[in-house]
């Protein structure tokens, strides 16, 4: 276990090496909740509480709309609440003018006119191969020395569709190739790697220091309940010099709030918002063009290049400062606040048990920490004080070279990525049956997600190799039961 961080403002529970600093708690809560989020060493039976993912409000849905659920603890009120926001979430947005004022503004350079669009059903999305994306992201940007900036005639991303009168940016397709990892010195398994082919760019063509990133839209469930982790719960497990010696040396993003002040990165794949209102608020901006109190460009990404984008009208009424404002980013945050992770399915089968050992035993937990409890000051009373199983810790890690692509945010590095929470993804294909894993969306199965880890992960993945072919059915197992 990591050496803790030490709040100085605050008193702390220490075991050895170990403290545990919790402002929300008393002595007698931190003491209980430590105990609470130690990792198990029995795997002959489930620990207690541990089907129920995303605490007391746990979902026991299981078929294709298991992520579009809301946690059973809500009032009537949150409730009503949540319906307003899963309105907002699946509403399409129009080009102006428009006689719904209140649902124009879409572009004029856009990826989507809903984010339930590229969140399909609240869960994954997926690559495109035939049609037209509609849930992949493709960052792109200019070299300066180490610094990314955006490009001169596509901004910080590729928008694939327009509004009337413009362009969309590009036309581009995906294709797959054959990728092979040595197990064994006798045994070769094929992975899944994946090509991004531009097949036309309407505003100019590229600069030879171009950077291409795609990125699949993941799962948004549980969201609310990784936003009321503690911050102290979060930077207790990063472990920048690798002080502990395990290989891993995972770290805190900080970005900054609406206020300018610095705040932990929980959210987007290399943490890049502290926040569902920021999260939701670069979205409506960068992916629909839609300007908010977050994103305040109503032009959305178009460049300086595309000098047709700032001659069509915005979506700005009546002397409104932005094309949607802040009362909708809220609904919509409620929204991702209270959409419940499904419970855990078989946890006592003997399959599942063998694998969670392997799971912690390879060590896969310095990344994926199963549990927490969350904080008593949530913004929510039903985020409040719960155990959670996420298999998260919000942390930047480097997952080495195969995994790295041509992007950089700030000080993150090409290799560094957000752990994902592990929570629902034994769901995910149930829920859209095309979804695949990792950031660019390249392994088709969990199994070749597995494979694909490296960098800090590649001391864990050699210790599961060691028995791959007598393991690997366990191991799945137990992650398609999360």
């Amino acid at each position: 276990m990591r050496i803790a961080f030490l709040s100085l403002f605050c008193i702390s529970i220490c075991f050895s090496d170990y403290c545990y600093s919790r402002e929300d708690l008393t002595k007698q809560e931190r003491e209980k909740v430590l105990q609470a989020v130690l990792p198990t060493n029995n795997f002959n039976k489930p620990e207690r509480s541990e089907s129920l993912t995303g605490g007391a409000g746990t979902i026991s849905r299981f078929g294709p709309n298991a992520f579009s659920n809301h946690l059973t603890n809500l009032s009537f009120e949150d409730r009503q609440n949540f319906l307003i926001g899963n309105g907002l979430f699946r509403k399409l947005w129009v080009s102006s003018p428009s006689s719904t004022n209140a649902s124009d503004g879409l572009g004029p350079l856009y990826n989507a006119r809903a984010c339930q669009s590229c969140h399909i059903k609240d869960g994954r999305g997926h690559l495109p191969i035939t049609e037209k994306p509609l849930s992949l992201v493709i960052k792109t940007g200019v070299y300066e020395g180490l610094k990314l900036i955006p490009n001169k005639n596509y901004g910080k991303q590729f928008q694939f569709f327009a509004v009337p009168g413009m362009l969309s940016e590009l036309t581009a397709s995906v294709q797959k190739k054959d990728s092979y990892i040595n197990l064994d010195n006798k045994y070769r398994k094929k992975l899944t790697a994946v090509n991004l082919q531009i097949a036309k760019l309407n505003y100019g063509k590229l600069d030879k220091q171009n950077s291409i990133s795609m990125r699949i839209s993941p799962q948004v469930i549980g969201m609310g309940l990784l936003e009321a982790i503690e911050d102290s719960d979060i930077l207790k497990n990063e472990d920048n010099e690798d002080a502990n010696s395990d290989g891993v040396s995972g770290k805190v993003r900080w970005v900054k709030d609406e206020k300018d002040f610095n705040r932990i990165g929980r959210f987007g794949i290399r943490a890049s918002t502290h926040s569902l209102i920021q999260q939701t608020g670069v979205a409506f901006m960068h992916d629909m063009g839609i300007s908010n109190p977050v994103g305040k460009n109503a032009y959305g990404d178009c460049t300086k290049n595309q000098s047709d984008c700032f001659y069509l009208p915005t979506g700005i009424n009546n002397g409104d400062s932005n094309e949607t404002n802040q009362e909708v980013l809220e609904k919509i945050a409620f929204y991702l606040a209270s959409l419940s992770p499904p419970k855990r399915r078989n946890v006592d089968d003997k399959k599942v048990l063998r694998g969670k050992e392997i799971f912690y035993k390879s060590n896969c937990i310095s990344c994926h920490t199963p549990k927490f409890v969350t904080s008593k000051n949530a913004k929510f009373d039903f985020l409040k004080y719960q155990l959670i199983w996420p298999y998260t810790d919000l942390l930047l890690h480097d997952m080495g070279e195969e995994l790295a692509d041509k992007d950089l945010e700030g000080n993150v590095t090409n290799r560094e990525w957000r752990t994902p929470p592990l929570w629902g993804v034994g769901l995910a294909k149930t829920v859209n049956d095309r979804a695949t894993f990792l950031h660019d969306g390249r392994a088709e199965s969990i199994e070749e997600a597995i494979l694909w880890h490296s960098g800090e992960a590649r001391n864990s993945l050699e210790h599961f190799l060691k028995n791959y072919k007598k393991e690997m059915a366990n191991l799945v197992a137990f992650i398609n039961s999360l």
